[in-house]
Protein backbone atom coordinates (compact mmCIF):
# COMPACT_ATOMS: atom_id res chain seq x y z
CA UNK A 1 0.00 0.00 0.00
CA UNK A 2 2.93 2.29 1.05
CA UNK A 3 4.86 1.41 -2.38
CA UNK A 4 1.64 2.14 -4.18
CA UNK A 5 1.39 5.88 -2.73
CA UNK A 6 4.57 6.30 -3.03
CA UNK A 7 4.81 5.38 -7.23
CA UNK A 8 1.40 7.81 -7.26
CA UNK A 9 2.80 10.60 -6.17
CA UNK A 10 5.90 10.22 -8.14
CA UNK A 11 3.57 9.90 -11.14
CA UNK A 12 1.55 13.05 -9.71
CA UNK A 13 5.01 14.73 -9.58
CA UNK A 14 6.10 14.01 -12.80
CA UNK A 15 2.64 15.32 -14.58
CA UNK A 16 3.52 18.68 -12.59
CA UNK A 17 6.85 18.75 -13.64
CA UNK A 18 5.91 18.38 -17.20
CA UNK A 19 3.14 20.69 -17.33
CA UNK A 20 5.54 23.02 -15.42
CA UNK A 21 8.37 22.09 -18.19
CA UNK A 22 5.64 22.98 -20.83
CA UNK A 23 4.69 26.16 -19.41
CA UNK A 24 8.15 26.75 -18.80
CA UNK A 25 8.99 26.32 -22.61
CA UNK A 26 6.02 28.77 -23.78
CA UNK A 27 7.45 31.55 -21.77
CA UNK A 28 10.95 31.14 -23.45
CA UNK A 29 9.39 31.37 -26.74
CA UNK A 30 7.74 34.36 -26.06
CA UNK A 31 8.73 37.48 -27.78
CA UNK A 32 8.52 39.27 -24.78
CA UNK A 33 12.40 39.36 -22.42
CA UNK A 34 10.47 39.35 -19.12
CA UNK A 35 8.48 36.22 -20.21
CA UNK A 36 11.62 34.44 -21.54
CA UNK A 37 13.26 35.55 -17.76
CA UNK A 38 10.50 34.02 -15.90
CA UNK A 39 10.70 30.76 -18.37
CA UNK A 40 14.22 30.48 -17.73
CA UNK A 41 13.59 30.56 -13.85
CA UNK A 42 11.29 28.10 -13.85
CA UNK A 43 13.29 25.67 -15.19
CA UNK A 44 16.09 26.69 -13.21
CA UNK A 45 14.01 26.12 -10.26
CA UNK A 46 12.85 22.45 -11.61
CA UNK A 47 16.45 21.61 -12.31
CA UNK A 48 17.60 22.13 -8.30
CA UNK A 49 13.89 20.64 -7.13
CA UNK A 50 15.12 17.35 -9.11
CA UNK A 51 18.74 17.39 -7.95
CA UNK A 52 17.26 18.39 -4.47
CA UNK A 53 14.84 15.29 -4.37
CA UNK A 54 17.28 12.53 -5.94
CA UNK A 55 18.78 11.60 -2.53
CA UNK A 56 15.32 11.96 -0.40
CA UNK A 57 13.97 9.62 -3.45
CA UNK A 58 16.62 7.32 -2.83
CA UNK A 59 17.19 7.15 0.91
CA UNK A 60 12.68 7.04 0.64
CA UNK A 61 12.07 4.53 -2.11
CA UNK A 62 14.68 1.61 -1.18
CA UNK A 63 15.05 -1.30 -4.17
CA UNK A 64 15.40 -0.91 -8.04
CA UNK A 65 11.98 1.11 -7.88
CA UNK A 66 13.55 4.45 -6.88
CA UNK A 67 16.69 4.84 -9.43
CA UNK A 68 13.86 3.36 -12.05
CA UNK A 69 11.29 6.25 -10.90
CA UNK A 70 14.02 8.61 -11.39
CA UNK A 71 14.67 8.07 -14.67
CA UNK A 72 11.23 7.84 -16.25
CA UNK A 73 10.75 11.58 -14.56
CA UNK A 74 13.93 12.75 -15.74
CA UNK A 75 13.72 10.92 -19.56
CA UNK A 76 10.18 11.97 -19.71
CA UNK A 77 11.40 15.86 -18.96
CA UNK A 78 13.88 15.49 -21.82
CA UNK A 79 12.03 13.93 -24.24
CA UNK A 80 8.85 15.36 -23.99
CA UNK A 81 9.93 18.56 -24.72
CA UNK A 82 11.37 19.53 -28.17
CA UNK A 83 11.81 22.78 -30.17
CA UNK A 84 12.52 23.71 -33.62
CA UNK A 85 13.99 27.08 -35.27
CA UNK A 86 11.49 29.47 -37.22
CA UNK A 87 13.71 31.20 -39.86
CA UNK A 88 14.04 34.10 -41.23
CA UNK A 89 11.02 35.30 -43.52
CA UNK A 90 8.98 32.48 -41.96
CA UNK A 91 5.69 32.08 -39.41
CA UNK A 92 4.88 29.63 -37.30
CA UNK A 93 2.06 27.64 -36.05
CA UNK A 94 1.19 25.65 -32.90
CA UNK A 95 -1.16 23.09 -33.15
CA UNK A 96 -2.40 21.50 -30.26
CA UNK A 97 -3.64 17.93 -30.46
CA UNK A 98 -4.94 17.02 -27.29
CA UNK A 99 -7.25 18.87 -23.99
CA UNK A 100 -9.34 22.48 -24.24
CA UNK A 101 -6.92 24.27 -25.90
CA UNK A 102 -6.70 21.83 -28.70
CA UNK A 103 -6.54 23.25 -32.32
CA UNK A 104 -4.33 26.41 -33.83
CA UNK A 105 -3.10 28.83 -31.91
CA UNK A 106 -4.41 32.03 -32.88
CA UNK A 107 -1.15 34.16 -33.32
CA UNK A 108 2.01 33.12 -35.13
CA UNK A 109 5.29 32.73 -33.92
CA UNK A 110 8.05 34.83 -34.59
CA UNK A 111 11.65 33.92 -35.81
CA UNK A 112 13.40 32.09 -33.51
CA UNK A 113 13.64 28.93 -31.07
CA UNK A 114 10.72 27.41 -30.17
CA UNK A 115 9.96 25.41 -27.45
CA UNK A 116 7.07 22.54 -27.71
CA UNK A 117 5.85 18.80 -26.49
CA UNK A 118 5.90 17.03 -29.68
CA UNK A 119 3.54 14.03 -28.32
CA UNK A 120 0.56 16.60 -27.84
CA UNK A 121 1.78 19.34 -30.11
CA UNK A 122 3.12 20.11 -33.63
CA UNK A 123 4.93 23.36 -35.08
CA UNK A 124 4.25 24.55 -38.98
CA UNK A 125 6.19 26.71 -40.90
CA UNK A 126 4.90 28.72 -43.47
CA UNK A 127 7.16 31.51 -45.89
CA UNK A 128 5.87 34.74 -45.68
CA UNK A 129 8.04 36.27 -48.35
CA UNK A 130 7.01 36.93 -51.67
CA UNK A 131 6.31 33.74 -53.68
CA UNK A 132 6.15 33.45 -57.19
CA UNK A 133 4.71 31.26 -60.01
CA UNK A 134 3.89 30.77 -63.67
CA UNK A 135 0.97 29.26 -65.26
CA UNK A 136 1.86 28.71 -69.03
CA UNK A 137 1.15 26.22 -71.69
CA UNK A 138 3.05 22.74 -72.00
CA UNK A 139 1.48 20.90 -74.50
CA UNK A 140 4.56 18.19 -75.05
CA UNK A 141 3.83 14.77 -73.53
CA UNK A 142 5.81 14.50 -70.45
CA UNK A 143 5.97 17.90 -69.82
CA UNK A 144 4.80 19.81 -66.83
CA UNK A 145 0.90 20.23 -66.80
CA UNK A 146 -0.99 23.04 -69.06
CA UNK A 147 -1.49 25.20 -66.71
CA UNK A 148 -2.67 28.39 -69.43
CA UNK A 149 -5.59 30.56 -68.78
CA UNK A 150 -8.72 30.04 -71.00
CA UNK A 151 -11.40 32.73 -71.08
CA UNK A 152 -13.72 34.19 -73.37
CA UNK A 153 -14.77 37.44 -74.82
CA UNK A 154 -18.18 38.91 -74.97
CA UNK A 155 -18.65 37.53 -78.01
CA UNK A 156 -17.59 34.41 -76.82
CA UNK A 157 -14.57 33.74 -78.62
CA UNK A 158 -11.86 31.81 -76.52
CA UNK A 159 -8.59 33.04 -75.45
CA UNK A 160 -5.69 31.86 -73.85
CA UNK A 161 -2.72 33.11 -71.97
CA UNK A 162 0.45 32.42 -69.75
CA UNK A 163 0.15 34.61 -66.53
CA UNK A 164 2.95 35.35 -64.21
CA UNK A 165 2.06 36.21 -60.61
CA UNK A 166 3.90 37.27 -56.98
CA UNK A 167 1.81 37.13 -53.84
CA UNK A 168 3.23 37.01 -49.98
CA UNK A 169 1.11 35.60 -46.95
CA UNK A 170 0.48 38.18 -44.43
CA UNK A 171 2.23 36.90 -41.32
CA UNK A 172 -0.84 37.65 -38.50
CA UNK A 173 -2.75 35.60 -40.80
CA UNK A 174 -1.20 32.28 -41.22
CA UNK A 175 -3.16 30.84 -38.62
CA UNK A 176 -6.42 31.69 -40.49
CA UNK A 177 -4.48 30.33 -43.67
CA UNK A 178 -3.63 27.01 -41.88
CA UNK A 179 -7.36 26.42 -40.97
CA UNK A 180 -8.53 27.13 -44.49
CA UNK A 181 -6.43 24.90 -46.48
CA UNK A 182 -5.02 22.39 -43.47
CA UNK A 183 -1.33 22.89 -45.44
CA UNK A 184 1.74 24.87 -45.44
CA UNK A 185 2.49 23.49 -49.12
CA UNK A 186 1.87 26.43 -51.25
CA UNK A 187 2.84 24.36 -54.14
CA UNK A 188 -0.88 23.17 -53.53
CA UNK A 189 -2.08 26.51 -52.91
CA UNK A 190 -0.71 28.25 -55.82
CA UNK A 191 -1.09 25.90 -58.51
CA UNK A 192 -4.94 24.89 -57.42
CA UNK A 193 -7.30 26.81 -55.19
CA UNK A 194 -5.33 30.11 -56.55
CA UNK A 195 -5.60 29.32 -60.24
CA UNK A 196 -9.30 28.14 -59.84
CA UNK A 197 -9.44 31.86 -58.53
CA UNK A 198 -7.65 33.40 -61.35
CA UNK A 199 -9.59 31.43 -64.03
CA UNK A 200 -13.04 32.41 -62.56
CA UNK A 201 -12.26 36.07 -62.29
CA UNK A 202 -11.09 35.94 -65.77
CA UNK A 203 -14.00 34.41 -67.25
CA UNK A 204 -15.91 37.00 -65.06
CA UNK A 205 -14.28 40.28 -66.66
CA UNK A 206 -13.65 39.41 -69.75
CA UNK A 207 -17.51 39.03 -70.90
CA UNK A 208 -17.06 42.63 -70.24
CA UNK A 209 -14.94 43.47 -73.64
CA UNK A 210 -15.05 42.76 -76.85
CA UNK A 211 -12.15 40.43 -78.40
CA UNK A 212 -10.81 43.81 -80.08
CA UNK A 213 -10.52 45.51 -76.95
CA UNK A 214 -8.70 41.95 -75.05
CA UNK A 215 -6.23 41.92 -77.99
CA UNK A 216 -5.85 45.64 -78.10
CA UNK A 217 -5.98 48.80 -75.99
CA UNK A 218 -7.89 47.08 -73.09
CA UNK A 219 -6.04 44.31 -72.70
CA UNK A 220 -4.27 45.78 -69.23
CA UNK A 221 -7.55 47.24 -68.46
CA UNK A 222 -9.06 43.97 -68.19
CA UNK A 223 -6.06 42.06 -66.71
CA UNK A 224 -6.08 44.69 -63.87
CA UNK A 225 -9.64 44.26 -63.19
CA UNK A 226 -8.87 40.71 -62.78
CA UNK A 227 -6.03 41.23 -60.55
CA UNK A 228 -8.29 43.18 -58.02
CA UNK A 229 -10.92 40.56 -58.00
CA UNK A 230 -8.38 37.89 -56.83
CA UNK A 231 -7.48 40.25 -54.20
CA UNK A 232 -10.76 40.65 -53.20
CA UNK A 233 -11.21 36.73 -52.77
CA UNK A 234 -7.95 35.69 -51.14
CA UNK A 235 -7.87 38.42 -48.57
CA UNK A 236 -10.16 36.92 -46.21
CA UNK A 237 -7.37 33.94 -45.96
CA UNK A 238 -4.59 36.23 -45.42
CA UNK A 239 -2.80 35.92 -49.05
CA UNK A 240 -2.18 39.30 -50.95
CA UNK A 241 -1.07 39.21 -55.00
CA UNK A 242 1.38 41.39 -55.62
CA UNK A 243 1.67 41.26 -59.20
CA UNK A 244 -0.22 39.54 -61.56
CA UNK A 245 -0.16 39.87 -65.83
CA UNK A 246 0.34 38.56 -68.88
CA UNK A 247 3.43 36.45 -70.11
CA UNK A 248 4.29 37.90 -73.39
CA UNK A 249 0.34 38.38 -75.42
CA UNK A 250 -3.21 36.65 -74.87
CA UNK A 251 -3.90 34.12 -77.73
CA UNK A 252 -6.87 34.85 -79.40
CA UNK A 253 -8.43 32.84 -82.16
CA UNK A 254 -6.79 33.41 -85.57
CA UNK A 255 -9.84 34.96 -87.44
CA UNK A 256 -9.66 37.53 -84.99
CA UNK A 257 -5.68 38.38 -85.30
CA UNK A 258 -6.92 37.75 -89.08
CA UNK A 259 -9.76 40.44 -87.98
CA UNK A 260 -7.53 43.16 -86.33
CA UNK A 261 -4.75 42.68 -88.85
CA UNK A 262 -6.81 43.81 -91.54
CA UNK A 263 -8.20 46.93 -89.36
CA UNK A 264 -4.79 47.86 -88.54
CA UNK A 265 -4.02 47.68 -92.35
CA UNK A 266 -6.99 49.73 -93.04
CA UNK A 267 -6.50 52.30 -90.70
CA UNK A 268 -2.38 52.38 -91.81
CA UNK A 269 -3.98 53.30 -95.70
CA UNK A 270 -6.28 55.75 -94.96
CA UNK A 271 -3.17 57.49 -92.92
CA UNK A 272 -1.12 57.34 -95.82
CA UNK A 273 -4.03 58.34 -98.47
CA UNK A 274 -4.61 61.23 -95.93
CA UNK A 275 -1.11 62.41 -95.82
CA UNK A 276 -0.75 61.90 -99.96
CA UNK A 277 -3.96 64.36 -99.97
CA UNK A 278 -2.50 66.99 -97.69
CA UNK A 279 0.61 66.95 -99.69
CA UNK A 280 -0.54 67.82 -103.02
CA UNK A 281 -2.99 70.38 -101.60
CA UNK A 282 -0.22 71.90 -100.09
CA UNK A 283 1.86 71.94 -103.13
CA UNK A 284 -0.76 73.02 -105.15
CA UNK A 285 -1.22 76.05 -102.85
CA UNK A 286 2.09 76.87 -103.31
CA UNK A 287 2.05 76.42 -106.64
CA UNK A 288 -1.13 78.98 -106.85
CA UNK A 289 0.48 81.43 -104.15
CA UNK A 290 3.83 81.54 -107.31
CA UNK A 291 1.64 82.29 -109.73
CA UNK A 292 -0.40 84.65 -107.55
CA UNK A 293 2.33 86.34 -106.78
CA UNK A 294 3.97 86.85 -110.20
CA UNK A 295 0.53 87.81 -111.67
CA UNK A 296 0.38 90.58 -108.91
CA UNK A 297 4.19 91.77 -109.76
CA UNK A 298 3.14 92.30 -113.45
CA UNK A 299 -0.10 94.06 -112.59
CA UNK A 300 2.13 96.41 -110.52
CA UNK A 301 4.71 96.53 -113.63
CA UNK A 302 2.01 97.12 -116.38
CA UNK A 303 0.29 99.98 -114.50
CA UNK A 304 3.63 101.78 -113.27
CA UNK A 305 4.58 101.76 -117.59
CA UNK A 306 3.71 105.89 -118.64
CA UNK A 307 5.33 106.90 -122.55
CA UNK A 308 7.55 109.45 -121.05
CA UNK A 309 9.06 106.66 -118.60
CA UNK A 310 9.44 104.40 -121.86
CA UNK A 311 11.21 107.16 -123.65
CA UNK A 312 13.41 107.37 -120.67
CA UNK A 313 14.47 103.92 -120.70
CA UNK A 314 15.34 104.07 -124.64
CA UNK A 315 17.45 107.11 -123.65
CA UNK A 316 18.98 104.66 -121.11
CA UNK A 317 19.20 102.01 -123.57
CA UNK A 318 20.79 104.33 -126.49
CA UNK A 319 23.15 105.71 -124.32
CA UNK A 320 24.66 102.32 -122.89
CA UNK A 321 24.91 101.29 -126.74
CA UNK A 322 27.11 104.49 -127.31
CA UNK A 323 29.38 103.96 -124.36
CA UNK A 324 30.23 100.14 -125.47
CA UNK A 325 30.61 101.43 -129.23
CA UNK A 326 34.20 100.83 -130.34
CA UNK A 327 33.69 103.71 -133.24
CA UNK A 328 33.69 100.97 -136.49
CA UNK A 329 30.94 101.25 -138.13
CA UNK A 330 28.77 97.38 -138.36
CA UNK A 331 29.99 95.38 -141.41
CA UNK A 332 26.18 94.42 -142.33
CA UNK A 333 23.16 96.62 -141.82
CA UNK A 334 19.76 96.41 -141.75
CA UNK A 335 16.50 97.77 -140.76
CA UNK A 336 16.23 97.96 -136.93
CA UNK A 337 19.68 96.52 -137.45
CA UNK A 338 20.59 98.45 -134.15
CA UNK A 339 22.06 101.72 -135.22
CA UNK A 340 23.19 104.14 -132.96
CA UNK A 341 20.91 106.68 -134.43
CA UNK A 342 17.35 106.78 -135.95
CA UNK A 343 17.90 109.15 -138.39
CA UNK A 344 14.57 109.89 -140.29
CA UNK A 345 14.20 110.05 -144.41
CA UNK A 346 13.76 113.73 -144.53
CA UNK A 347 16.79 114.25 -142.41
CA UNK A 348 18.69 112.65 -144.57
CA UNK A 349 17.91 114.31 -147.98
CA UNK A 350 18.63 117.86 -146.59
CA UNK A 351 22.12 116.43 -145.65
CA UNK A 352 22.89 114.95 -148.75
Amino acid sequence: MKRGLQIGGLFVLLVFLLKATDFAFKLISAPSDISVAIGILIIVTEITFCVAFIPWCVKKMRGRNAPMALLTILVSMATLNSCTRINPGHAGIEVDFYGQDRGVQSYPMRTGVVWYNPVTKDILEYPTFVQTAVWTRNLEEGSPANEEITYNSREGMVFTADISLAYQLIPEEVPGFYVKFRTNDLDTFTHGFLRNIARDAFNEIATQYTADELYGDKKEEAVKKVKEKINEQIERYGVVLEQFGYIGAPRPPDSVVESINAKISATQNAIRTENEVRQAKAEAQKLIAAAEGEAQSNDILVKSLTPALIRWRELQLTEQAIQKWNGVRPLAEGIGSGLLLNISSSSAATTQ
